[in-house]
């Protein structure tokens, strides 16, 4: 469940499984964005603005729940430089085959990140299938390397949207 109180900016949201209730309180444990328990937090029930039983995210966070022993934050590996200077790097997880992070300049003295499989390499640009954070194919962009700044992976994120991913696949394949 996730829920909205008085208290929380707009948008943001305490998740997690009701843990106690009474008349007065409700006591959430509550789980970080990769579904891992990060504490627990009481609050009055009038001060619940919105509950949400059941959304994409709720439902990546309840795999992610379920996988947390394989949801770990290996050797995250992250080189910086620009894409030429790193291509070796970004080659090699392309023949990984799993979601790595890409750093993009993206003109505004900021960094985006992308994050997918790299499918094709060239000495101008890379080819990177994005992978959402509910670990769904996100289409398909063309990168030049001349705007990456940085290259990443496993970290906890990347390896969220790996199991997410294998798992969706898993389930379309036995689907068909």
């Amino acid at each position: 469940m996730a829920f909205r109180t008085e208290k929380e900016e707009w948008g943001e949201t305490i998740v997690g499984h009701v843990k106690e209730i009474n008349k007065d309180n409700i006591t959430i444990g509550e789980v970080n964005e990769y579904g891992i328990p990060i504490g627990t937090s009481t609050f009055k029930l009038d001060a619940i603005l919105d509950i949400i039983l059941e959304d994409k995210t709720l439902n990546s966070l309840e795999i992610l729940e379920g996988l947390h022993a394989q949801l770990v934050q290996k050797d995250c590996t992250t080189f910086w430089g620009c894409g030429n200077e790193i291509k070796e790097h970004i080659s090699e997880r392309m023949h990984e085959k799993k979601p790595t992070t890409i750093f993009v300049n993206d003109g505004d003295n900021d960094d985006t990140d992308i994050i997918g499989f790299i499918l094709e390499m060239d000495e101008k640009c890379i080819l990177v299938e994005m992978i959402d954070r509910y670990g769904e194919k996100d289409g398909v962009i063309l990168i030049p390397l001349e705007t990456i700044t940085g290259v990443r992976w496993d970290s906890l994120e990347d390896n969220a949207r790996w199991l997410l991913f294998q798992r969706k696949k898993h389930v379309k394949d036995s689907l068909d």
